[in-house]
């Protein structure tokens, strides 16, 4: 697992894939082995600044994983979006229909800092 640096000064123009999924138990293992597969790819994509995995360790939200994927830009988050997505093609990899079958719940989203005046 990558460091993940975040240093908004230093690195203003940093965004995150962040991704929270309700996994039921039955299927974390194949889950995991998925994350583990998913992340090799990003780690060879340009931009990737580092991996993030969270268990939730308590509070009222049904999900219980979040991962945060670290991207050096916003270009750099998109073009790491169709890449990926060429891959699932590639490898005939089919995300919704995947987790509807392990009756995993996701909610995805790109985030960026907001951009202060000084």
């Amino acid at each position: 697992m990558h460091a993940v640096p975040i240093d908004l000064a230093s690195n203003p123009d940093l965004c995150f894939r962040v991704d929270s999924f309700f996994v039921p138990d039955a299927a974390r293992a194949e889950f995991d082995a998925q994350m583990r597969q998913n992340l090799a790819v990003l780690e060879t994509l340009a931009g990737f600044r580092g991996h993030l995995v969270l268990e939730k360790a308590g509070g009222p939200t049904a999900f219980n994983v979040v991962t945060i994927a670290a991207w050096e830009s916003s270009s750099a988050l998109e073009q790491a979006g169709v890449a990926v997505r060429a891959h699932y093609q590639k490898v005939g990899f089919d995300m919704p229909a995947t987790l509807a079958r392990w009756g995993v719940k996701a909610e995805l989203g790109n985030f960026c800092a907001p951009r202060r005046t000084p």
